[in-house]
This record gives C-alpha cells, sequence and structure tokens, in this order.
C-alpha cells in the first residue's frame, strides 16, 4: 500500500507580502489532505460520519515544524501517515514534500472520535480502526526509507 498524498499547489493568493506561504495555510493543507484520506482510504467521509452515524474526529491537537519556505507555483504533496492509535485518537504526521523529495513541512494532528450526542469520546468503530490498522501497516515499509528531519 502506498502512502496517502494529496496534491497541492502553492498559489500566490496563499502567500504573505514577503512571497512565502502565509503561516496559518499549512493548517489548511493538512486538514484538507485529512479529510481526503477519510473518504478516500477510510471510505467514510467526513460528513457522513457525522450525518449518519453522529460521530466526528476532532483535532484535539495541531503542530508544524516549517522546514523550507513555499513560494507561489510550488508543487508539493500532503503525505498521510499514522504513527498511532490510541483506544479513541489517533496520531497522524503530515509531510508536505515536493517531487525531489523535499521536505517542505511536518506537521503532527491528533484526531479524538468523538460521539456528539454523548458529547465525549468514544472507542474508534471497529471498521475504522481495522482500516486504519492495515493502511498504517501497508505504509511501514514505506516509512523504513523515510529520512529523518534535521535543521540546518
Amino acid at each position: 500500500m502506498a502512502v496517502y498524498a494529496l496534491p497541492r499547489r502553492v498559489s500566490w493568493g496563499d502567500c504573505d507580502p514577503a512571497g512565502i506561504l502565509y503561516t496559518p495555510r499549512v493548517f489548511d493543507y493538512c486538514t484538507q489532505a485529512l479529510e481526503c484520506w477519510y473518504a478516500e482510504v477510510m471510505d467514510l467521509d467526513w460528513i457522513t460520519m457525522n450525518r449518519d452515524h453522529n460521530l466526528g474526529s476532532p483535532m484535539v491537537h495541531a503542530a508544524c515544524d516549517y522546514l523550507s519556505p513555499m513560494a507561489p507555483g510550488l508543487h508539493l504533496a500532503v503525505e498521510v501517515w499514522i504513527e498511532a492509535l490510541g483506544g479513541s485518537s489517533l496520531t497522524f504526521r503530515l509531510d508536505g514534500k515536493d517531487a525531489a523529495g523535499t521536505l517542505y513541512f511536518r506537521a503532527k494532528y491528533v484526531a479524538c472520535i468523538t460521539d456528539f450526542a454523548q458529547a465525549r469520546a468514544v472507542p474508534i468503530p471497529a471498521g475504522l480502526r481495522a482500516r486504519a490498522e492495515a493502511y498504517r501497516a501497508g505504509c511501514s515499509s514505506c516509512e523504513e526509507n523515510e529520512p529523518s528531519i534535521t535543521r540546518p
């Protein structure tokens, strides 16, 4: 199994007056990648999860390391990795890379499966857990070839 990657192009409108990606836009890129990942890999988009199952996966933590400036016109892919599965949580790593493999950012998101009617965290449903575990296992061989990040 390949790592899910959502292609993105940095647009002028995504940038600050210095001509580099405006810092908070990375979180938009990551959130969109996760939304697409749920729909395409988990086979359960967020709106269906919410409307039909009264569940959600709100983020309870988000952090990002910015490793290289991102200018307008840059084509990159936001890769979705699962770092950990808890009882009700999923910890994601999201890497923004170009086609040459340059790492521009690395983000960490923690989602908590939530029952909206009860307003509390609930165990990850068995079907979702099985898909997430299979995805994580399928990506583990890819991760062995992943370089660790180093700062200049």
